[in-house]
């Protein structure tokens, strides 16, 4: 098995919260129905678009969200037919829909609730990080289609990566390690 891991870093001190990034995953990869995978919440767990009280100032920032694409994956650990697995040469936790039996174990298992039913097709459907285009040397569209250029992409696994230089220099974190699958999603944090 592959050390490889892609993994992303999310500069949360210049997200505007336009959604942008999550348009763009939704009608680049065809997410069909209701089913969105990528999000944007509000940093401080409340509302999104309603300001919170930070140290007396009022502020609004953002976190945007995508699959983790962990180190240790429970949706991966926990599907009955192996449908969903991590690719050994990229560390990409993806779906097969061809085996997968939509029996939503993955999504029950996944701490952070990233894989969702694609209730008309009968099968679980989540962010790839558009590995397709990762393969031909492209970015993946929320990396591509952010207007402010937060989002860099990369092997994590690799010391001296762009993106694990960026977060080494930035003290970037995961969200909610606490969950023990070893997130590959970084957010450098807001001041």
């Amino acid at each position: 098995m592959s050390t490889a891991q892609y993994g992303m870093v999310i500069d949360l001190r210049s997200c505007t919260g336009c959604q942008t990034c999550v348009v763009s995953c939704k009608t680049s990869n065809e997410v069909p129905e209701d089913g969105w995978w990528s999000h944007v919440t509000d940093y401080y767990g409340g509302e999104v678009y309603v300001a919170s009280t930070d140290g007396g100032k009022v502020s609004m920032r953002f976190r945007p969200t995508l699959c983790n694409h962990c180190e240790n994956p429970a949706c991966v650990s926990n599907c009955p037919t192996g449908a969903m697995h991590k690719n050994d040469k990229t560390g990409i936790v993806a779906v097969d829909q061809g085996i997968c039996i939509g029996c939503n174990t993955c999504g029950k298992s996944c701490p952070y609730g990233v894989p969702v039913l694609q209730a008309e097709r009968g099968v679980m459907g989540k962010c790839n990080l558009c590995a397709g285009r990762i393969d031909q040397g492209k970015d993946p569209f929320c990396v591509q289609a952010c207007p402010t250029r937060i989002r860099k992409v990369g092997l994590i696994s690799d010391p001296e990566s762009e993106v694990s230089k960026l977060i080494a220099e930035s003290g970037a974190q995961v969200y909610q390690p606490e969950n023990g699958t070893g997130p590959s999603v970084y957010y450098i944090l807001p001041a």
